[in-house]
């Protein structure tokens, strides 16, 4: 072997060497900078369901319950479309300008916890004769079907104040014949007396649990009675499809 090529030889290895040292510093100051507070560490919320009224307990015990719908209802994920399904929770600012926490997220996809919120309330408050379930394998195993879609669930700043508001669309659906029954839309929106997270996420629980109470005694309305097996006439402000 030459001396040339003895030299180049060492010269690739020294490059090597430093070419290795580069990415290894450039790791450190990386994983520096991220100890050191320059990314926030992430934060994880999930909706809280607050106790329940028990205005309907006279209601059954007076034999109320006979308007109940026949058999059960299953509960389908709700449809969060756009930014509310990413996973992270969403802001506004003033009435047009949208954003999402990069590191404050729902630990659990909103479609689910409003589900399971449903279920719940449902559970609690009876629509149907059988229990509601939240996203069993075959929903259409069961007579009744209902659907959710998510218009608002978010922060709102306005100047010095911070409100949480929340929109939700429901209708329930025949499933045999997707029969729309009855369908209605609820928006609230209130004052947040804390301007911090927890506090907003709290404001975001009560509205949810409030909007879909407000949706079910609505549809209660509605559909009781023997004519809630007819096909009826779409009620409520919104002619979205959930």
């Amino acid at each position: 072997m030459t001396d040339s090529v003895i030299l180049r030889n060492a010269a690739t290895k020294d490059l090597l060497c430093r070419l290795t040292k580069l990415v290894v510093a450039l790791a450190l100051v990386a994983t520096g900078g991220c100890i050191h507070g320059k990314l926030p560490p992430r934060e994880f919320y999930r909706l809280r369901l607050p106790p329940l009224p028990d205005s309907l307990g006279a209601y059954y015990r007076d034999g109320g319950s006979t308007t109940l719908l026949p058999g059960g209802i299953a509960i389908v994920p709700y449809v969060t479309p756009g930014i509310y399904g990413d996973g992270n929770i969403v802001y506004r600012i003033g009435d047009s300008e949208m954003g999402a926490y990069p590191n404050r997220e729902w630990a659990v996809p909103l479609s689910t916890m409003l589900g399971m919120f449903t279920e719940d309330i449902f559970r609690a408050r009876p629509l149907t004769r059988d229990p509601a379930v939240f996203d069993p394998p075959s929903p259409r195993s069961s007579p009744f079907l209902w659907r959710g879609l998510v218009r608002e669930l978010e922060e709102v700043d306005r100047g010095q104040r911070v409100y949480a508001v929340v929109r939700i669309d429901a209708r329930i659906i025949r499933a045999k014949d997707d029969s729309v029954l009855w369908s209605g839309s609820a928006r609230l929106e209130r004052p947040v007396p804390e301007g911090t997270m927890p506090a907003i996420v709290d404001m975001l629980s009560q509205l949810a649990s409030d909007a879909i109470l407000q949706l079910q005694d609505n549809a209660r309305a509605s559909l009781a009675g023997p004519a809630a097996s007819a096909v009826r006439t779409p009620q409520g402000s919104s002619s979205s499809r959930p």
